[in-house]
């Protein structure tokens, strides 16, 4: 019984309680906008934990208490230091440098139409870099395989799994994520919004449960796809919230109640453990000479 509130309402019950949190905050004050949203994130990751563990999609991707200290919990710190040290940098930004100014282009619209367009400009962007970190040919796209592999080391696909990123993926992350709706103008309450939406999906997509949402996989990016992003030999579902960007350019793979054999990379001898975390952050420091020239195992991404 359990199993089937799992795989068919765990989701549709995620998306109501995140409506609810989003009008609540939305008809607070905007100086108070997002002073519960510490509170919403912890609360929905140990909700997602408690259900992976116990009712796993797979007990071969579950987290262990290994994995756990020696990997995610460092790249959980990392990631933490790098995006405080990115929003300082941002807040310098827009202080000290007069010519970094937003535009008035979408400032007059309503906060649900703001939001998502935002929402389809930050995640088309995402997407023809996420495909190229992927798919890209020549040294340059060697070098972003590099900073994204990281990623993708991990063989298995739960919540915190989520954070095991280089943190220069990070970066790249933020301010396709951020710098774009700013500059366009849209709304802080619409920026709330896609933020809010963005992160959901990014937790979501990582549940190793087994969810099945049917025509939603169409309109939102859940486990259901972006597990088999993570498969072994499988190239696509490279949208981070909307699969539209996979429908229209042919790299949407969708495979409902199938549990993928493999994650992880496709060529593992090629590149650090994911638990070595110094080699893992050293691995795209090579310069992009280096890669033209193919050496440290840096090859072209699979076709």
């Amino acid at each position: 019984m359990i199993r089937v509130f799992i795989r068919y309402l765990a989701y549709p019950c995620i998306a109501v309680v995140t409506i609810a949190y989003l009008a609540h905050q939305l008809a607070l004050p905007q100086a108070e906008l997002g002073a519960m949203h510490g509170m919403f994130i912890a609360t929905l990751v140990l909700a997602l934990v408690l259900l992976e563990t116990f009712w796993p999609m797979q007990k071969r991707w579950q987290m262990t208490t290994r994995l756990f200290l020696k990997r995610d919990l460092p790249f959980m710190a990392l990631g933490a230091a790098t995006m405080g040290a990115g929003n300082v940098a941002a807040s310098w930004a827009v202080l000290n440098m007069g010519w970094l100014q937003p535009t008035a282009w979408l400032s007059g619209l309503p906060v649900l139409p703001a939001a998502l367009l935002s929402l389809c400009v930050t995640d088309g962007l995402w997407y023809a870099l996420h495909r190229a970190s992927h798919e890209g040919k020549g040294p340059l796209g060697r070098w972003l395989w590099r900073v994204h592999a990281a990623h993708h080391l991990p063989q298995q696909v739960y919540v915190f799994m989520h954070v095991v990123a280089h943190p220069l993926n990070t970066v790249m992350v933020r301010l396709i994520f951020t710098v774009p709706p700013w500059l366009l103008g849209v709304p802080v309450e619409a920026l709330f919004v896609a933020n809010v939406v963005t992160g959901v999906q990014g937790l979501v997509s990582h549940f190793n449960v087994d969810s099945r949402v049917g025509f939603l996989n169409r309109l939102l990016t859940g486990t259901e796809l972006h597990r088999w992003h993570h498969a072994v030999g499988v190239q696509g579902n490279y949208a981070a919230v909307l699969p539209m960007w996979d429908q229209l350019f042919g790299t949407y793979v969708y495979r409902p109640g199938v549990a993928p054999e493999g994650l992880g990379v496709d060529e593992p001898w090629a590149l650090p453990a994911d638990t070595e975390l110094v080699r893992v952050l050293m691995d795209p420091m090579w310069p992009l000479q280096a890669a033209a020239e193919g050496v440290h195992g840096l090859k072209e991404p699979a076709p």
